[in-house]
């Protein structure tokens, strides 16, 4: 089981750098994820404000709105970036 211990904000408009619990590091760039998703919860992290303040909460990010991304979605996204760089 993964699960993130560390999240900060990242160069780029919807990016997020996270470090998993087995010391794996990384950017993931939401912007595609949120513009696809057509769910309202995960649409309204598209207002900056809102994307920006996100917590670990859960063994994951979090949003106030309720919104969240399972840290094994997250992990997933991360490896598949770094291994087409």
């Amino acid at each position: 089981m993964i699960w993130v211990v560390k999240a900060d904000k990242a160069a780029g408009k919807y990016c997020i750098r996270i470090e998993f619990s087995d010391g794996t590091v990384g950017i993931v760039d939401f912007e595609k994820i949120l513009k696809k998703d057509h769910r309202e919860i995960i649409r309204e992290l598209l207002n900056t404000d809102l994307f920006n303040r996100f917590f670990i909460d859960n063994d994951t990010i979090n949003w106030k709105n309720g919104a969240d991304f399972a840290p094994e979605f997250l992990y997933e996204i991360m490896s598949k970036v770094q291994q087409a760089a």
